[in-house]
C-alpha cells in the first residue's frame, strides 16, 4: 500500500490543483487546443514524448532524425532512466508540463481518466491512425476501454513462456521428447544420473527452477490445469491460482522431484541471474522461460561447444490436458496515452501511427537500412558492422525509441526470431489453458498483493522441501492467506468479473 497509494493520493491532490489552474489558463487565453506549439503552417508540428531508458545514448542521433523526417512530426523525446520515470512523469504533470505522449501503468489508467489527464483516442485513431486501427483492432477493448472510449494503447506483447529441454541430451541418452509428467520425471532422472554432458561427474541438474523467476514454474502448474498468476472460476467465485484445484497436486509433484534430487537444490535461494547462468553453463537439462530468451537472445551466452540444442514441449497432466497460460494481448502492464493538454493531439497520433507502421517499427528497432542493417538478396536480415555490436547500435539510436511504442508481436523483433523460437511461441498461442481473466485490479490487490504473493512463495518453498504432511501445511497456508486479504481478493475479483462480463454482454 505504500508506494502505490502515495502515488495515488498525494500526487492526485496536487494533480487536481494543477488541472484546475491549467483549465483556467486555457479558458482565459481562449486557446482551442489545436495549436502546434507555435510552428508555422510550413513547419512540422512539435510533439513531446517521455520514455524510460535502460542505458544512456546520445539524444541527437540518426534514428530520431529519420523518425522526424519520415513521420512529418517534430518529435522531441525526453528519456529518463527507468527507475526515475515515475517521479519525472509526476513532476511534469503537476507542473503543467505534461508530455504529449507517455506511458502509464495499468493501475493508474482510471485515475488519470477520472482526473482528465489523458484524452480518449477513438476520434484521433479514426482520423489520423490508420496503422493503429489496423494493428490493434479489437485489442483496443481492454482495460483502457472505459465508458465506450479508448484511452490507451497496450503493449500487444506476450512472453511466450515454454518448456525447453536439451535435445542433444535426449539424443545422447536415447530418450524421446517427454509429453506427460511421468515421461518428464523419467527424463529428469536420466539427466541427473546418467552423465548427459559426458564429463564423468554427477553434476547436472534436471529441471532448473528458481523462486525468484516466476516463469520457471508455469509448465508444471499448467499440467495440473492451474494458470500461474491468474484467477479461475470455482463455484461462482474467482479464486487466485494458488487456491485453484490442482495447485496442491502440482506442489506434491514438485516435492517428489525435489526428494529425488531432480530439480535445482538451490531453487529457494538462487538469484535470477545465477539461475540463468546454470543453464548457460550447460548444467541444466530443462528450463521453462521466455522462448526468445532461451533459444534466441541467449545464443551467445552458452559457454559450451558445440552449443546446446533445445526442443520445446508441453506436458499433459493426470487429466490428459496441459498447455500454457493464455496470452491476453489487449492487456499489458503499461499503456501509451496522449495528454489532454497536448497542443496538437492530431500530430501526436500521427507520430504514434508512424511508429507502429512497418517502416517505423523497423527503424526504431534496427536503425536505418543501409547504415545500421541491410536485407540481403535472399531476404535475410544482416547487421552492418560496427552496429552488430548492440552498444554501437544504441549509441546511434537503434532499439531505444521502440520503448515509446512498437508493433509488439507483429514487429521486426518477432520477424527476426529463428524457427525454433518462433515455433515455440506459436505453441504457446495454440495451447492455452482455461482461466477467468479480469482487466480490473482489485483494491486489496493493490494494497497487499505483494504480501499475498510472498506468502504463496513461502508456502511453495516450504512444501516442496518438506517431508511432512503437505495437506496439513496447505490448509494452514490457505487459512492464513484468506485471513490476510485473500478472501477480500476473491470477493472483489468476483465483482469485477461480473461487471466486466455484463459490460461485454456476457
Amino acid at each position: 500500500m505504500k508506494k502505490q497509494n502515495r502515488w495515488s493520493f498525494a500526487w492526485l491532490m496536487l494533480l487536481s490543483l494543477a488541472l484546475l489552474a491549467a483549465a483556467c489558463n486555457r479558458s482565459g487565453a481562449g486557446g482551442s487546443g489545436g495549436s502546434d506549439g507555435g510552428s508555422s503552417a510550413s513547419e512540422p508540428a512539435r510533439v513531446t514524448a517521455l520514455m524510460a531508458r535502460a542505458t544512456n545514448f546520445p539524444e541527437d542521433n540518426l534514428v530520431i532524425q529519420e523518425i522526424r523526417k519520415r513521420s512529418g512530426v517534430d518529435l522531441r523525446v525526453e528519456s529518463v532512466v527507468s527507475d526515475d520515470y515515475e517521479n519525472r512523469l509526476n513532476t511534469l504533470i503537476v507542473s503543467r508540463s505534461t508530455p504529449d505522449i507517455f506511458r502509464v501503468p495499468k493501475s493508474k489508467l482510471k485515475e488519470l481518466v477520472d482526473n482528465g489527464v489523458i484524452r480518449p483516442l477513438d476520434d484521433l485513431i479514426a482520423s489520423h491512425g490508420p496503422n493503429v486501427r489496423e494493428l490493434y483492432g479489437d485489442l483496443l477493448k481492454g482495460p483502457a476501454y472505459m465508458d465506450g472510449k479508448t484511452y490507451g494503447l497496450p503493449e500487444m506483447w506476450f512472453e511466450g513462456n515454454a518448456l525447453a529441454i536439451r535435445k542433444d541430451w535426449l539424443d545422447k541418452l536415447g530418450l524421446p521428447v517427454p509429453k506427460t509428467l511421468d515421461e518428464f520425471e523419467r527424463v529428469l532422472k536420466a539427466f541427473v544420473n546418467d552423465d548427459p554432458d559426458g564429463n564423468g561427474l554427477k553434476d547436472t541438474i534436471g529441471l532448473g527452477v528458481a523462486v525468484q523467476v516466476r516463469q520457471t514454474w508455469e509448465q508444471i502448474f499448467a499440467a495440473y490445469g492451474v494458470p500461474q498468476g491468474r484467477f479461475v472460476m470455482v463455484d461462482g467465485k474467482l479464486v487466485p491460482w494458488m487456491l485453484a484445484p490442482g495447485y496442491l497436486d502440482a506442489v506434491k509433484y514438485l516435492n517428489r522431484l525435489y526428494a529425488q534430487g531432480l530439480i535445482d537444490p538451490e531453487f529457494a535461494t538462487v538469484p535470477t541471474l545465477q539461475s540463468f547462468e546454470k543453464l548457460w553453463n550447460g548444467k541444466v537439462g530443462a528450463y521453462n522461460f521466455n522462448a526468445d530468451g532461451t533459444t534466441q537472445n541467449w545464443l551467445t551466452r552458452y559457454v559450451g561447444e558445440p552449443k546446446p540444442e533445445f526442443v520445446y514441449t508441453f506436458l499433459l497432466g493426470p487429466n490428459g490436458k496441459g498447455g500454457h497460460v493464455r496470452p491476453v494481448m489487449e492487456d499489458s502492464n503499461s499503456f501509451v496515452v496522449i495528454s489532454s493538454s497536448a497542443n496538437n493531439p492530431e500530430a501526436a497520433m500521427k507520430a504514434l501511427d508512424y511508429l507502429v507502421s512497418v517502416d517505423g517499427d523497423r527503424l526504431t528497432w534496427a536503425g536505418v537500412e543501409g547504415v545500421h542493417h541491410k536485407w540481403n538478396a535472399d531476404g535475410k536480415f544482416e547487421w552492418i558492422p560496427p552496429y552488430d555490436d548492440a552498444v554501437k547500435l544504441r549509441d546511434a539510436g537503434g532499439y531505444m525509441y521502440s520503448v515509446i511504442i512498437n508493433r509488439g508481436s507483429k514487429g521486426l523483433r518477432e520477424e527476426l526470431y529463428n524457427d525454433i523460437t518462433r515455433n515455440a511461441r506459436q505453441m504457446v498461442l495454440d495451447n492455452p489453458i482455461e482461466d477467468a481473466y479480469i482487466f480490473g485490479i482489485p483494491q486489496i490487490q493493490q494494497e497487499v498483493g505483494s504480501i499475498l504473493n510472498d506468502m504463496e512463495k513461502e508456502f511453495r518453498t516450504i512444501a516442496i522441501t518438506s517431508s511432512g504432511n503437505l495437506d496439513a501445511l496447505y490448509n494452514e497456508f490457505k487459512a492464513k492467506y484468506l485471513a490476510e486479504g485473500g478472501q477480500k481478493l476473491i470477493d472483489q475479483a468476483t465483482e469485477i468479473y461480473k461487471a466486466e462480463q455484463a459490460a461485454r454482454g456476457k
